[in-house]
């Protein structure tokens, strides 16, 4: 680790506190000099570090994703890479498994510029108020069965998180959307990679979308309805380095409990929809789901051990939904 990232780890740690040059030079091993190159080094790439004669400190306010920040709030050592652009985390994760990037590697990501959501949707993706990460799991030793529930685990972790970090209630709308007040701040999409030679599971790759404060981008028109956020403008602080540690913390909990499945007793408790009428099916048209599909309509019962929604149909009927769509309706 360089003297910027050394720099940048203490600055992070000692946040709202001035920290002297002279005691960053003895605690990191060099000269003051050398702790003032790395400062400027960290300006020019837009950090705000306040000084004084007190010595150099972050401001509050200050939001920049780095490693570093991300780093002091893990509880295990991941190799995390954090990126100012890129085409969408999933493929990067994806090409980096097959460079080698060992289990639990995590990219991070300022924006994307072709983020991907479920069923082949893009995902709005804007820079600086947003955490747009992916993480790799190898899971050589997971029953088949239990690959399905990877993305359920995620769920909870990213609500579990938001709640620890930000002190919110998100819940979670089936299958794997994050609400907060009733607008979704989180999506989530799972993508497994077979060996083609054992037929088994290479490895998968969990991408997350969090919206943690409002963008001065121009959402897109078919979003303006639904699209939520963790912060509103008066909240909006330094958080998503925190956040994004928390969801990896999470993850690294509920995966290594993947088999007990203890996140579901959350899972279920988070769900805002259980007792609601919903419509559901799978739909024909990405763009607007609903036009010219086969949608039905029944209340939500509960949720199984499996994941499922079971769903009673007005004839008193009972039906699980593994997959497709849902929408809440409004009484």
């Amino acid at each position: 680790m360089g003297v910027r990232s050394k720099l940048l780890c203490e600055l992070e740690a000692n946040r709202g506190k001035p920290l002297s040059g002279e005691r960053l030079a003895a605690d990191l091993g060099v000269t003051r000099a050398a702790v003032w190159n790395a400062v400027r080094s960290l300006e020019d790439d837009g950090y705000d570090l306040i000084k004084s004669r007190k010595g150099y400190m972050l401001s509050e306010d200050m939001d920049i994703l780095s490693p570093e920040g991300v780093g002091i709030d893990l509880d295990r050592q991941h190799e995390v890479v954090v990126l100012p652009k890129v085409d969408s985390t999933n493929e990067e994760v994806k090409r980096r498994a097959l460079e080698g990037a060992p289990d639990g590697f995590t990219v991070i990501a300022d924006a994307q510029v072709s983020g991907k959501g479920r069923r082949g949707r893009g995902f709005f993706s804007p820079a600086g108020t947003g955490i747009y990460m992916s993480m790799l799991l190898r899971p050589t030793m997971l029953p088949a069965a239990d690959i399905v529930f990877i993305t359920t685990m995620a769920a909870v972790a990213v609500a579990h998180a938001v709640s620890e970090v930000c002190k919110k209630d998100p819940k979670i709308k089936w299958v794997n959307d994050i609400y907060l007040n009733e607008k979704k701040i989180c999506g989530i999409l799972t993508e497994a990679v077979s060996d083609v030679e054992t037929g088994g599971i290479d490895f998968v790759v969990v991408g997350i979308g969090i919206n943690v404060k409002k963008s001065n981008a121009r959402i897109p028109m078919e979003l303006r309805d639904v699209v939520g956020y963790i912060y509103d403008d008066k909240e909006a602080g330094a958080a998503r380095n925190r956040i994004a540690a928390g969801v990896i913390n999470e993850i690294d909990r509920y995966y290594e409990a993947l088999p007990d499945r203890i996140f579901m007793k959350e899972y279920k408790e988070r769900s805002m929809v259980i007792g609601k009428r919903i419509r559901f099916g799978t739909p024909v048209s990405l763009s607007k789901p609903g036009e010219g599909d086969d949608w039905r309509e029944g209340i939500a019962v509960d949720i199984d051990d499996t994941g499922g929604l079971l769903v009673e149909l007005d004839d008193k009927s009972r039906e699980t939904l593994h997959s497709g769509e849902i929408t809440l309706r409004v009484e």
